[in-house]
């Protein structure tokens, strides 16, 4: 779906696209929202589903797609929008493998009571019962990495570490800034993502920037995270300083 340069949501297409939806007999919707997307790590709102369903009567769902964002979004921003603070919200799912370096396949899965039941599935025959999260052959030990790394930095812990990672985006943006070279960064993200033309290819392949697509880039993205010094960027952004004046 099309989206506006703020990377939100086209009001108008979304609108059309209800419409269609309305046509062909549908009544229920489940909206997908991002909390943090892959490439951009923009971050989605329910004003706008709010307004276009009111208009258009539709019952819905929306489930937040914190795969990125949950592990940092909720520590650097005071919204709350796509939280269980909101009535509208539904489920929620966060990767703990991501920002919270647990073992990789750690996947959270949270929702509302009286919903747990629309999971489950009776495809695993070789589990006894029907299969939810913590059964079958999934791993006990990612759910006790996920809390040990919770417990080890705390709530005001964990918040110092993800204000870090935004003061060491925030000083990318600046030098980006200063160079005049076009991004997009969401203030409360540690993402950025520099327009390809920004950046020569040899700096993007020696400081391995991920692509938005490798045959073709348009965009190349920076994440900075814990274990990214502080000197690693500094060489990253002499290097892109130098590629600008020659």
């Amino acid at each position: 779906m099309p989206v506006n340069d703020d990377r939100s949501w086209n009001e108008n297409d979304l609108n059309a696209k209800l419409q269609e939806a309305k046509s062909a007999g549908i009544k229920y919707l489940i909206f997908h929202l991002s909390m943090g997307t892959t490439m951009f790590e923009s971050v989605d709102h329910t004003s706008l589903i709010k307004r276009v369903t009111e208009k258009n009567n539709f019952d819905f769902f929306i489930h937040v797609d914190a795969a990125f964002g949950g592990f940092i979004y909720p520590f650097t921003s005071s919204d709350r929008d796509l939280t269980f603070e909101n009535p509208l919200i539904t489920s929620i799912t966060i990767d703990g493998h991501k920002m919270l370096q647990a073992p990789y396949g750690t996947g959270i899965f949270i929702c509302r009571k009286g919903f747990i039941e629309n999971t489950r599935t009776v495809e695993a025959s070789y589990v006894q019962g029907t299969d939810f999260t913590l059964c079958g052959s999934r791993s006990g030990a990612n759910a006790i990495a996920v809390w040990m790394i919770l417990m080890t930095h705390g709530y005001e812990g964990w918040k110092y570490q993800m204000q870090k990672l935004i003061d060491r985006t925030d000083h990318i943006c600046e030098t980006l800034d200063e160079l005049k070279i076009s991004y997009y960064r969401h203030p409360n993200m540690n993402i950025i993502a520099i327009k390809a033309h920004g950046i020569k290819p040899e700096i993007a392949k020696k400081y391995h920037l991920v692509a938005d697509d490798f045959q073709n880039p348009k965009w190349w993205k920076i994440v900075t995270m814990m274990h990214v010094e502080k000197r690693l960027i500094d060489e990253f952004l002499l290097d892109l300083h130098q590629s600008v004046l020659n």
